[in-house]
């Protein structure tokens, strides 16, 4: 029983591929505008294929038998063109209703060779393909009539998503990525946008994923999907294995040195750059910061994981003689919320530290620096250097 379910999603996955796929052919076809082709020559084969199409790929979306009277035009006009593919389409599919289906693949497989950037020959054979329990041919051809429909990757990709998580879905998806990339960011994009689908895009994204100079935008969605799941440790290792980060622990600062590493937040470090105020890693353990004042801002912030205990984060200031009481660090529990250090920025030119305590109900903590505009506004110029978050005892 188990088996025959197993089957059944399958089927399902497949069939809403294919339903897709019918609307975005039959919308290709209504751009193409044949009636409008057809007021200019209407005896031309080209027009009278492509409106006999059009009428059939309807009739196929709506679930109803192809028109004859359009069959016997595609008929007659293949007499003026002897090597066009429509007639080939015709043939399969009168051969799919007389539930022929070799005959019928073999007809759909000649249209193509004909013509190979013919949609409807594409379309006809993935659907062929799906129809005759051939899943790994069938997804390549419909990656490749996706690329001559437009938008067709990103109309296609919640289909190809949800038949990687039926079962048996996943290896036939990552085939497909493979044999085309180009299908990745689309795909990967609708998983990630659900926590639970975390273990399913590491095994599709595989070593194509690991240590991108740009990752690309469906490594954070993830990362933030688990993050918002409250599962902070399972997403700092995603975090870690997509960025293609080596050696971190996961329980202190990341990049305490704002060198720029290139890994997306939250566990990194994510830097205004507004009317609001600017802060811009120097590198050499250093952060310019200016903050105008005039409103509330956080200029920097990361999330980080540290385990219950007792910790010492340690800077120092350097300025031109300003007061930077508006400027201070502060670490909040995640989920809750709960401030467990709050530390004003102190004058220039002294060494600052802060104590503070990670209780056991806190499984990830947010670090930021915040500004407070003061009653009478007053831009602040400094630069943090020597930044460290260290345990000092259990």
């Amino acid at each position: 029983m188990r088996i025959v379910r197993g089957i059944a999603v399958v089927a399902i996955s497949l069939l809403a591929i294919v339903q897709i796929v019918r609307t975005a052919f039959v919308s290709a076809y209504a751009e193409d505008d044949p009636l409008k082709a057809a007021a200019v020559w209407p005896s031309h084969p080209d027009v009278l294929f492509k409106t006999a199409l059009e009428d059939i790929s309807r009739a196929a979306a709506a679930g109803q038998p192809a028109p004859k009277a359009r069959i016997d035009a595609i008929y007659a006009a293949a007499a003026d063109a002897p090597l066009a593919p429509e007639p080939f389409l015709v043939r399969g599919v009168e051969a799919q209703l007389a539930g022929d289906q070799k005959l019928a693949g073999q007809a759909f497989e000649e249209a193509r060779r004909l013509n190979p950037r013919s949609r409807a020959a594409h379309y006809f054979l993935a659907d062929h393909y799906l129809r005759t329990n051939q899943p790994d041919a069938g997804l390549a051809e419909l990656a490749r009539l996706t690329r001559l429909v437009p938008n067709g990757i990103a109309a296609v990709a919640p289909y190809y998503a949800s038949y990687a998580k039926a079962p048996g879905g996943g290896p036939r998806v990552k085939a497909m990525l493979a044999s085309h990339p180009e299908f990745e960011d689309d795909v990967m994009a609708v998983l990630a946008r659900d926590a639970a689908n975390a273990d399913l895009v590491l095994s599709l994204a595989g070593p194509r994923g690991e240590a991108k100079a740009n990752p690309p935008a469906w490594y954070g969605q993830l990362v933030q999907s688990l993050v918002g799941a409250g599962q902070y440790a399972k997403a700092r290792q995603v975090w870690a294995k997509l960025s293609g980060v080596q050696g971190v622990v996961g329980q202190t600062l990341f990049d305490p040195q704002f060198s720029g590493k290139k890994a997306p937040p939250p566990f990194n470090w994510s830097l205004l750059s507004t009317a609001s105020g600017l802060a811009e890693g120097q590198g050499g353990g250093r952060l310019h910061v200016i903050y105008y004042g005039r409103d509330n801002a956080t200029l920097a912030s990361q999330t980080i994981t540290l385990a219950p205990g007792s910790y010492r984060l340690g800077f120092q200031v350097e300025g031109g003689g300003q007061d930077p009481s508006s400027l201070s660090w502060k670490i909040s529990c995640l989920p809750t919320k709960q401030v467990i250090l709050a530390m004003a920025l102190p004058a220039a030119g002294r060494p600052a530290s802060g104590q503070l305590g990670v209780p056991g109900n806190c499984p990830a903590q947010l670090v930021e620096l915040i500004g407070t505009s003061p009653e009478f506004p007053q831009t602040v110029d400094v630069t943090i250097k020597g930044l460290s978050l260290s345990r000092t005892g259990s």
